[in-house]
């Protein structure tokens, strides 16, 4: 019986990381498949990568020269609101190894 409520919790938990995950990509206008790589990765580093240049290629395109591009603001509540989502999956042993 054990292993059926683990089972039972394990497809929870992943039908609600996708879901969320889709929410967020569909709010931000992120990259869908460049997100779930991202995501994936994170899961397996153990960390939301912030740095280089794997962030900047889920993002919509942008002007970053234009005052009104906001590149550095998106960025920034991208970063945030995908590390919330990491921070509350990760714990819950599910692993990010089915987006690819």
């Amino acid at each position: 019986m054990n292993g059926a409520v683990d089972e039972q919790w394990q497809a929870y938990v992943e039908a609600k990381r996708d879901t969320e995950l889709a929410a967020i990509i569909e709010e931000q206008k992120l990259k869908p498949e460049q997100t779930r790589a991202f995501i994936t990765a994170a899961f397996r580093d153990g960390q939301v990568r912030t740095t280089g240049t794997e962030i900047t290629k889920i993002l919509p395109p942008v002007s970053r020269f234009s005052r009104d591009g906001g590149h550095s603001d998106k960025k920034k509540r991208v970063i945030e609101t995908l590390t919330q989502f990491f921070e509350r999956f990760f714990g819950l042993g599910v692993g990010g190894n089915d987006y690819q």
